[in-house]
């Protein structure tokens, strides 16, 4: 377009060239002053014919205003994890006598997954049982020693003495019986805790004992992991977190499931950035229903930050600016005109731009930006490509 332009101007010079001569040379008597008022008026004439001759514009050099979907997305990568991880530990010492899980078995709330030997702890809780049951009789003895002496004493036949005594024994019986009823209590759960339980429902992902074995109050005996809901660890650089917030969206793609998304939500953002790395833990829940996200995968994809179904998007080219502010080249009727815009966010970095007002859908603005281009010019659309 613009060596069309260029072209346009040389053969006005070179027709203004030809008129000037043919005038001194057709009728040089009019002299020199009349032969110069002569070019002007045609020198007039031609630019004022060549401003009125329309420019054409390619329809690569032209955008329409139409609706456009655009999205802002933060790449992320990670592990996955489950969210509910058990670590199962042996409360009391004792010899493993069955054992009923393995890793990679599925288990349900409340099952029994292994037991120790309980032959010395129910012979502990018949001995705390029976010494409770003692002191509760030598309470109840007390007791009724005590309340014999209080009658005496309100005849004046027992001494000040002789009930201080009965009431000390008394309270010397009841400390006694809560004692050794809290032992009897404690036999009592650790023999509950021969039977190890599963916490929850989920999978054993380790399992440390063997049946026989012996092991210390204390030692590791069993993982478990509930999957139907994992979360993906990302990490987030201090200068995006801003862009990020509870519940958006994000799309992952995990190993092993070439080809499939998995739709997660941001569940967690962690209030303070790595040491090592100075950037901040954020975690994506995601769903496992069909039990094929497995912990430790790693993943990547990215959070949706932000989205406009409906936004008015032009080139970043297209936007030019003078003392008055920003504004774009709209085609009217044939013709440029000068249309302000209000430009809002940036959009694909800084090639693309959102209008947030002085455009709508249907108007047409130039793209290119030349320098020829400029309001009040007529243009045309060439019709080839």
């Amino acid at each position: 377009m613009a060596l069309k332009w260029t072209m346009r101007l040389t053969k006005a010079g070179m027709l203004l060239g030809g008129v000037y001569l043919a005038v001194v040379f057709i009728d040089p008597a009019r002299g020199t002053v009349d032969a110069n008022e002569r070019v002007k008026e045609v020198v007039a004439a031609v630019a004022a014919n060549q401003l009125d001759r329309p420019l054409e514009l390619a329809p690569s050099e032209i955008a329409d205003i139409r609706p456009m979907s655009m999205a802002e997305r933060l790449r992320v990568s990670g592990d996955l994890e489950p969210i509910n991880r058990a670590v199962l530990h042996a409360k009391d010492g004792g010899r493993i006598i069955e054992v009923r899980a393995v890793a990679g078995q599925g288990v349900k709330a409340g099952d029994v997954l292994a037991r120790f030997e309980t032959d010395d702890l129910q012979s502990i809780l018949k001995q705390r049982e029976g010494d409770r049951d003692v002191a509760a009789a030598e309470m109840l003895l007390a007791m009724q020693s005590l309340n014999r002496i209080e009658q005496l004493a309100d005849k004046n036949i027992a001494s000040q003495e002789q009930l201080d005594k009965a009431r000390s024994e008394v309270a010397a019986a009841t400390a006694r019986l809560k004692s050794l009823s809290a032992q009897a209590d404690i036999a009592r759960t650790a023999l509950r805790d021969a039977e190890v339980l599963a916490p929850f429902d989920g999978v054993i992902s380790n399992r440390a004992i063997n049946q026989g074995s012996r092991v210390g109050a204390g030692a590791e005996l069993f993982t478990i992991v509930d999957t139907s809901v994992l979360e993906a660890k990302v990490l987030i650089s201090t200068r995006d977190v801003h862009r990020i917030a509870i519940a958006q969206r994000a799309e992952l793609h995990i190993d092993g499931l070439d080809g499939q998304t998995v739709i997660g939500r941001l569940d967690r953002i962690s209030p303070v950035a790595d040491r090592g790395t100075r950037f901040i833990p954020v975690y994506i829940r995601l769903s496992n229903s069909g039990a094929h996200l497995r912990g430790g995968s790693f993943a990547t994809g990215s959070i949706l930050v932000r989205q406009n179904e409906d936004a008015i998007i032009i080139p970043a080219i297209s936007l030019r600016k003078d003392e008055t502010g920003d504004y774009v080249l709209k085609l009217k009727k044939g013709r440029l005109v000068r249309q302000p815009v209000t430009v809002g966010s940036g959009w694909g970095g800084s090639d693309s731009l959102e209008i947030s007002e002085g455009l709508a859908y249907g108007d047409t603005i130039v793209t290119a930006p030349l320098p020829e281009l400029r309001p009040d010019v007529t243009v045309t659309i060439s019709k080839a490509g």
